[in-house]
């Protein structure tokens, strides 16, 4: 059967489309593993509920998560803020009610 991007196949999902969100979840994992830590070591809780803020927080930003943790870890680290852009930023920070100096 030759592979037609935008055609549904047996299963139902487009296989290009699936390794695409795959491959793109698998890049972002590092990211929001180091995120989960720093909540977890500033608030004194477990991984899950680390995870918990950081989704609360994306969702109340309208923020993609490894946006959201981009945004913390860049704000806990040398490199500073900026790395998701400044409309991003704002919005988790907002979300996370947290002043950084800028």
């Amino acid at each position: 059967m030759e592979h037609d991007r935008g055609r549904a196949f047996a299963g139902g999902a487009d296989p290009v489309a699936e390794n695409e969100q795959l491959r793109e979840a698998l890049s972002s994992q590092p990211v929001i593993e180091q995120a989960k830590g720093m909540v977890m070591l500033l608030r004194g809780c477990g991984a899950a509920e680390a995870f918990d803020v950081l989704v609360v927080v994306s969702q109340r930003s309208n923020v993609k998560l490894r946006d959201v943790a981009a945004v913390v870890v860049a704000a806990g680290s040398e490199a500073g803020p900026g790395t998701a852009g400044d409309e991003t930023e704002r919005a988790v920070r907002a979300a996370l009610g947290v002043h950084w100096p800028g």
